[in-house]
């Protein structure tokens, strides 16, 4: 019972998910239609600049869901105070660098503890099994953006109406996954085996930190070594590609708390890594062949004529997510079954690929095909290092082997 009881939440999150989703790309990709090149090359250094600052939300939703109670609010609105004050202070030296403009990301800035503490409650409702909490608040989250751009694109010029757009979804998303109660943590032995709550946080806040860095870094090296428009061609690849890692992160989310209870259970984990890693693959898998085999039919599907350039780097760019999901539905797996200490070593698989493509990208001529290869060279070392990180975590599974 309780076996299918979980079947039923994972279910709920992975359609939640994918619903959500599918509300950024239609969002996102419909920008390409009103937007020129440098217009959109700015709002994707915007977007990259709110994903890497999501490890925040990120990190504190994954801790919450392993805590047995509590939602985590005190620990993620201190943390987000701290990480919008650091983001505030330097917003004069991110926007000139970025293309981002400054008043953009002090306006980010004000909104990062409300981004911190939507992440701690997301945890905290999948954990409880509020799958329909969980579930609204990825729609409202994103369905208010799409809704409020247009109203406001009539109003603000060209790029401003989406940037403000996604602040005002995060906020309208907090009151429709607010915990009833807070229950307190009790101390002992519930507690994480492998440190503290803020260890595993950290530890949590830099894997995370670590990928968002990898999925979305290109799009800001793209702004600070290439033109305007040649960015902006790059970053509408980029954007389109996106939806292959999302498809594959669709199943991460929906595997992750279902791994972690499994654990806390005591029970064998290791048939889910299996089953997570043949469904990456399936639903990752398609849209990655669409755009590999059709790049210039999506992108005019995507795009229309809005966009110029595109075409020729969907192949690349599409293979560097297939990578990307793959290898992080991987290391997921790691991250719901592991201590502090095998966390730490996914973050450092994804830092390494990180300084893989950041190498590639400075060796390479400043040109987007280029770019897209060194990106996509970079994301391939991260099969390497997943390998090396799951092979002491599947020890406790070797039956998962022959189907790595």
């Amino acid at each position: 019972m309780r076996s299918q009881g979980e079947s039923v939440q994972g279910a709920l999150s992975l359609l939640a998910v994918l619903a959500s989703s599918a509300l950024n790309y239609a969002f996102t990709l419909l920008l390409g239609r009103w937007l020129d090149l440098p217009g959109y090359a700015a709002f994707a250094a915007f977007t990259s600049l709110f994903m890497l600052t999501a490890a925040l939300p990120v990190a504190f939703q994954q801790a919450t869901a392993r805590r047995p109670h509590g939602a985590n609010t005190h620990r993620a609105l201190r943390a987000g105070l701290i990480g919008g004050a650091a983001l505030l202070l330097l917003a004069p030296l991110i926007g000139p660098r970025t293309g981002i403009p400054a008043a953009w990301v002090a306006g980010f800035a004000l909104t990062v503890p409300a981004l911190a503490l939507l992440g701690a409650w997301r945890g905290a409702a999948q954990r409880d099994g509020r799958a329909a909490a969980f579930g609204w608040s990825l729609l409202v989250e994103h369905g208010a953006k799409v809704a409020l751009t247009l109203p406001l694109l009539a109003a603000l010029p060209g790029p401003a109406a989406p940037v403000i757009a996604t602040l005002a979804g995060v906020l309208l998303a907090l009151p429709v996954v607010r915990p009833a109660r807070a229950a307190p943590l009790p101390a002992g032995p519930d507690l994480p085996p492998s440190g503290g709550p803020a260890a595993l946080t950290a530890a949590l806040g830099v894997v995370a930190a670590a990928q968002s860095a990898l999925l979305y870094g290109d799009v800001l090296l793209a702004g600070a070594l290439l033109t305007p428009d040649p960015a902006g061609a790059y970053a509408g690849a980029a954007t389109l590609a996106r939806v292959v890692f999302f498809a594959g992160w669709a199943v991460q989310v929906a595997a992750f708390p279902v791994v972690a209870r499994r654990v806390a259970a005591g029970e064998r984990t290791g048939p889910l890594l299996g089953a997570a890693l043949a469904a990456t693959l399936v639903v990752a898998g398609l849209p990655a062949a669409l755009l590999v085999l059709a790049p210039a039919w999506s992108a005019q599907l995507a795009f229309g004529s809005g966009l110029t350039g595109v075409a020729p780097l969907l192949p690349l760019t599409a293979a560097g997510a297939l990578v990307l999901a793959l290898a992080g539905t991987a290391l997921n797996h790691v991250l719901a079954s592991g201590g502090t200490g095998a966390l730490w070593r996914v973050g450092g698989a994804y830092l390494a690929a990180n300084a893989a493509t950041l190498a590639c990208a400075l060796l390479v001529p400043a040109d987007p095909s280029q770019l897209a290869l060194a990106a996509l060279a970079g994301k391939a070392t991260l099969i390497v290092t997943a390998a090396l990180v799951l092979r002491p975590t599947t020890r406790r599974f070797p039956h998962v082997l022959p189907r790595l």
